[in-house]
């Protein structure tokens, strides 16, 4: 065989090759699937502490893929709290309906212990779930944190525009948190920033504050955007959440330094592991990090007995951060 035309009928084959497989591939693998047919049920969230103004809770129908019209709110479902002693909240239909909102119910205090949702409307199988209150999380008690905070930097520069004289304020803490870790439970956390409070909208033309561990990799931190903040999980046995390094950063403007220069603060929270596992599916569905084309697509979490929602219950306490 001449040498010299060796490549060109290398390049002949493999285009041959190329529209056999295409034209096998047109012929042959395409394939009409049928969906299951989907019977709505009840998807009921309630996620709360334990003491609140507001007790929220939203009840709609589960819709299947092919269904053009998608889920629907239920204003006239019934929501019942019972805890293990007895004691019960029960509330919803159209009385406690708040557009936009959901099934309110102010002035809650849940005590400590197992809690039992159930959620009824009418054509629906009733839906239940169980939480069980997690440990308050404060600076003191039986469930403590201990941090450490510095503001390292703080930067502010001044713009007069005519009459009016702008600010411009950039902030930097770092923290060195301690989280208690129970040898027999797996204790999961969010930290997230608390948003300033203002009289008017226009009190801030900026306000951004966002929270990141130190370390890129540190396999116990995860931000997540539902929750809106860093989610916590303990990943050993022994005090693996001890001396986790964060840092925060702050940007806001305004006409007011006074204002700008409020104490920041931070929200800690303590997570039931049903609502952690709930935040942490749908941060994996909203924020896939890629993987195989073909596999089996990934379901939000959800402790209800018909399968859709979520009962969560989680603690909190706010941390101040320096400001000076």
């Amino acid at each position: 065989m001449n040498r010299k035309n060796l490549p060109s009928l290398l390049l002949f084959a493999c285009v041959a090759l190329l529209f056999s497989g295409c034209e096998r591939l047109g012929n042959g693998v395409v394939q009409e699937i049928d969906f299951p047919t989907h019977t709505p049920q009840l998807a009921v969230t309630l996620i709360s502490r334990p003491t609140t103004d507001t007790l929220v809770a939203r009840a709609h129908t589960s819709a299947g893929i092919l269904d053009t019209t998608g889920s629907k709110r239920l204003k006239t479902a019934l929501f019942t709290l019972t805890h293990e002693d007895g004691a019960s909240y029960t509330w919803g239909g159209q009385t406690d309906w708040e557009n936009g909102i959901g099934h309110v119910l102010p002035n809650v205090e849940l005590a400590a212990g197992l809690w039992t949702l159930q959620c009824e409307e009418e054509a629906f199988e009733t839906a239940t779930a169980t939480q069980l209150v997690p440990p308050q999380i404060d600076s003191l008690g039986d469930y403590a944190y201990a941090m450490v905070s510095n503001l390292n930097e703080i930067e502010v520069e001044e713009y007069s525009e005519g009459d009016v004289t702008k600010y411009f304020v950039n902030r930097n803490w770092t923290l060195e948190l301690d989280l208690p870790d129970r040898s027999a439970d797996r204790d999961f956390f969010v930290i997230k920033p608390v948003p300033v409070e203002a009289e008017n909208e226009e009190d801030f033309w900026e306000n951004s504050t966002w929270i990141s561990s130190e370390i890129e990799d540190d396999t116990r931190i995860s931000y997540n955007s539902l929750a809106g903040g860093l989610l916590i999980e303990d990943v050993s046995d022994g005090n693996s959440l001890n001396a986790m390094r964060l840092e925060v950063n702050q940007f806001a403007s305004g006409d007011d330094l006074e204002l700008l220069l409020a104490p920041a603060q931070l929200e800690l929270a303590a997570l039931s592991p049903e609502l952690a596992e709930y935040y942490r599916t749908l941060e994996l569905i909203d924020n896939p990090s890629g993987g195989p084309l073909f596999t089996e697509p990934l379901l939000a979490y959800s402790n209800v007995s018909s399968g859709f929602g979520c009962f969560g219950l989680y603690t909190s306490c706010v941390i101040p951060l320096p400001g000076e």
